[in-house]
């Protein structure tokens, strides 16, 4: 589920996602802007390019940002499994720090349909985005 928590005056969005692949849930707040978003859910619709193809989401690559999430699509194989992973990171410090880093494999069909579910979400944010994921 991805929850737009606030929307500042040059359009930055804050986002809270939810993910799981039924072993492992991720939970974590992040910003991005609608541009970039729609961007990443376009490249998601034309998935894979290539076998080597990687499309993906980042925030907070300098330490010094306030957290760090990425979502990226990958190809497991020659055969074309595939997988979303899901990094994150609050930077806070113990007692309150949390990390995860877990995969959700899938087939490429439902990473194409994620990106274009995102897309449409990404024009209008007046709902919250829940996505059932198929795993492969």
């Amino acid at each position: 589920m991805i929850k737009r928590i606030w929307t500042d005056s040059d359009e930055m969005l804050q986002l809270e996602v939810t993910a799981s692949n039924d072993e492992q849930v991720s939970n974590q707040d992040f910003y991005v802007y609608p541009d970039d978003l729609a961007n990443f859910g376009s490249e998601l619709q034309n998935f894979p390019k290539s076998q080597a193809d990687v499309v993906s989401l980042e925030y907070g690559e300098d330490p010094k940002f306030y957290c760090y999430y990425l979502l990226r699509a990958i190809i497991l194989d020659s055969v074309g499994h595939a997988a979303i992973e899901i990094k994150t990171n609050n930077r806070l410090e113990p007692p309150a720090k949390a990390s995860s880093n877990f995969f959700m494999p899938s087939e490429v069909a439902t990473i194409n349909e994620f990106g274009k579910k995102l897309c449409g979400w990404a024009d209008d944010m007046n709902t919250d985005f829940r996505f059932e994921w198929k795993c492969a």
